[in-house]
Formats: structure tokens, sequence, C-alpha cells
């Protein structure tokens, strides 16, 4: 009989059930974004008027820095991981109303984001098969990611960073930095993960991937082809 000692040093490894339930929760996230939004244009008046979304803005950072602690925990796993696309759907409706409002083109903004993000995200799951392992690349993509964050706030103060070329340059280098981290959460999950790792983590990774790769698309193309109002 294993001791002990012996199941703590035991790595845990993803079943393939724990690989396509990694798929089920991230097809699940998917269509409660879909909610969300719906629920966002339903009730935007006061949503926008009320200033709820900053509190569910701050909600979603709240499930996502402590994830690693309610991931093992069911069912809070379950309420909590659905809980985060719904919000996701909802506080991203201001803006997306605001390109349909703001541009003349934005309908054809937003179907062509769609289009343009499932489009690179094909790409990754093709970079994720092909590709050798990009697992030594995790500090880099981390790295370029602060960096990209960093630089996006200096917009806020800073007006010379305020320029299309500018915009361009930042949105350009998320869509790439977010295909990346695609192909790499691909990887990973195709691995069946490492030590420690669930399907609650892997699906929600894969998600802000994709989710924050459809903003950068949507950036993008506002800036490059955007025609105000």
């Amino acid at each position: 009989m294993p001791s002990l000692e012996d199941r703590r040093s035991r790595p845990i490894v993803l079943s393939s059930g724990a690989q396509s339930a990694t798929y089920g929760l991230f097809a699940l996230a998917m269509a409660l974004t879909l909610i969300g939004t719906y629920v966002g244009i339903l009730w935007a008046q006061t949503i926008l008027t009320s200033g709820v979304h900053v509190i569910l803005a701050i909600a979603e950072l709240a499930i996502i820095f402590t994830a690693n602690r309610w991931s093992g925990k069911s069912p809070l796993n379950i309420v909590l991981f659905a809980l985060f696309p719904l919000l996701s759907g909802i506080t991203i409706t201001p803006y997306l109303l605001a390109i349909v409002a703001g541009y003349v083109n934005g309908p054809a903004i937003l179907f062509n984001a769609v289009l343009t993000t499932v489009f690179i995200s094909l790409a990754a799951a093709v970079l994720a098969r092909m590709a050798p392992s990009l697992a030594g690349w995790s500090r880099a993509l981390v790295l370029a990611l602060i960096g990209l964050l960093v630089l996006s706030v200096a917009q806020i103060f800073v007006p010379a960073l305020r320029t299309q070329t500018v915009e361009l340059f930042l949105a350009g280098a998320g869509i790439v930095l977010f295909g990346v981290f695609t192909a790499y959460d691909l990887q990973r999950i195709a691995a069946q993960g490492r030590a420690g790792a669930n399907p609650f983590l892997l699906a929600i990774g894969l998600y802000l991937d994709i989710f924050n790769l459809f903003l950068m698309v949507l950036r993008f193309m506002t800036a490059l082809s955007g025609e105000r109002r």
C-alpha cells in the first residue's frame, strides 16, 4: 500500500477525460459570454448609468486572482467558473455598443473581428500541433504581456502615445502575443497538464487567450479602418 508521502510526491496528470472536460468548459464559457452580452444589451442603459459595470469588472478580477483557491473546490469551482464569462459578456457590452454607435462601419468591424479571431485561433491550433514545444516561452510571454499592459496604461496619461501609429502597434503586438498564448495553452492542454493542473484552470486560461485576442483584433480594426460618425 503506497504511503502518504508517495501520494504527495506523485505528479497529478490530467487524463484524456479531463482534457475533454477542459474543452467542454471552454465551450460553456463561450456560450455564457454570449448570454452575458445579450443581458448586457438588454440592460445597457442601467449598466452604463449606474456604474455597475465597474463593480462587475472588479468581481471578474477577484475571480481570476483567486482561481487557484477555488478551482479545486466543488461546487464552488463550477459556480465561479460559470460566473466569470457571464460577467465578461456583460462588461464588454458597453464597449461593443460604443463601436456600433460611434463608427459608421461599426457592425462590419464587429463581424470582421469575430471572423478574424476565429481564423487566428485556428492558426494557433495548427501552430500548437506542428511547432516544437513552447513551454520555454512562458517567461518571455509573461514579460511581453506586462510590457503591453504598461504601454496601454501609459497611453491614458501620455497624449503622445495616443496616435494611430502607436495604437496600431500595440494592438498588432497584442494580436501576436495572444495568438502565441493560445498556441502555448493548447499545447499545455494537449500534454494533459502538469502537477496541480485541473480542467478549470486550463479552460479559463484558454478562454482568456481567445477573449483578449478578440479585444486586440477589435482594437486594431477600429484604429485602422474605423470611420467615426
